[in-house]
């Protein structure tokens, strides 16, 4: 049995379910960046390499490879529409 305060949550949650269907969802497309600027929690200083040189989804939380070494995206922040701000943790580190 559900507490109060779950039952609530699951009830509001259906109801804004039911007040969304039949609504056409807008898709975004987003460019796609032809520039990587990396940042490394390691210390390593940061620099920019071309978007094909990196391996992986760019998605936070995604496996990267660069240069045979496996890195973790933390954060990523859009610089403009051509580069992309990527936050590498190595993942042997962690």
């Amino acid at each position: 049995m559900l507490s109060k305060q779950s039952q609530g949550y699951l009830n509001d949650v259906k109801n804004r379910m039911k007040k969304h269907q039949g609504e056409v969802n807008i898709i975004t497309t987003h460019p796609i960046p032809e520039i990587y600027k990396l940042v490394f929690l390691s210390g390593i200083p940061s620099y920019m390499i071309n978007a094909k040189e990196l391996q992986g989804k760019n998605t936070e939380g995604s496996i990267v490879h660069l240069n045979d070494i496996i890195y973790t995206v933390v954060k990523r922040l859009t610089v403009s529409s051509k580069v992309l701000e990527l936050h590498l943790d190595d993942v042997s580190t962690q």
